[in-house]
């Protein structure tokens, strides 16, 4: 691990929390972002399958920007995300990225409005993965996601399983995906 963890290079990101055990922890993590980075503004949408592991009232209360059940039918939804963002994020951030929810990005299904905030965004788009397996069709989801020029996966790192706590490979990788999120804000306007 390096000596030093990335913050986030820009003012504001959005981080989408999708409907896998790991949503248990975004809190701590976005309670360890403020801290390292307070000058940043976190928005935040929860898939309603996410509500199972964490609440919106938890993130609510550590979150600095806007905080959303990402459901069509609420009186709390920005309007920012018809333009593929909230507020002024500069990049968005699918922690943690459900198996489902990558293959329902691939497929460029956009039935939820953070899906569709997704599916129309030119920010960086990272996706870190908690999925529980490899196989030729997960592959195929991946590489075709990949596809789009905003798209990256943070990188893997080792972590326990949730099940029997053996070591696996996880995308739950929150400084991997800000050193991504500050490899692409750095680039030239126009090159993805």
């Amino acid at each position: 691990m390096p000596d030093t963890l990335p913050t986030f290079a820009g003012a504001e990101l959005h981080l989408h929390v999708s409907g896998a055990v790991a949503a248990s922890l975004v809190p701590w993590w976005i309670n360890w972002l403020r801290f390292t980075s307070p000058e940043v503004v976190v928005n935040v949408s929860v898939s309603t399958h996410a509500t199972r592991f964490v609440s919106t009232d938890a993130v609510r209360a550590l979150a600095n920007g806007e905080v959303w059940l990402d459901e069509w039918e609420q009186d709390a939804l920005p309007h920012s995300w018809r333009d593929g963002r909230t507020g002024r994020s500069e990049c968005i951030i699918v922690f943690p990225a459900s198996l489902d929810t990558i293959m329902r990005l691939a497929q460029g299904r956009a039935d939820s409005p953070a899906l569709m905030m997704m599916q129309l965004t030119e920010l960086p788009l990272i996706i870190a993965d908690v999925s529980p397996a490899s196989n030729a069709v997960i592959d195929h989801w991946r590489t075709l996601l990949l596809q789009r020029p905003n798209v990256v996966f943070a990188p893997a790192v080792d972590t326990p399983r949730a099940d029997d706590r053996s070591t696996t490979q996880s995308g739950f990788n929150l400084p991997g995906a800000l050193a991504l999120a500050n490899e692409r804000l750095a680039r030239p306007a126009g090159r993805a």
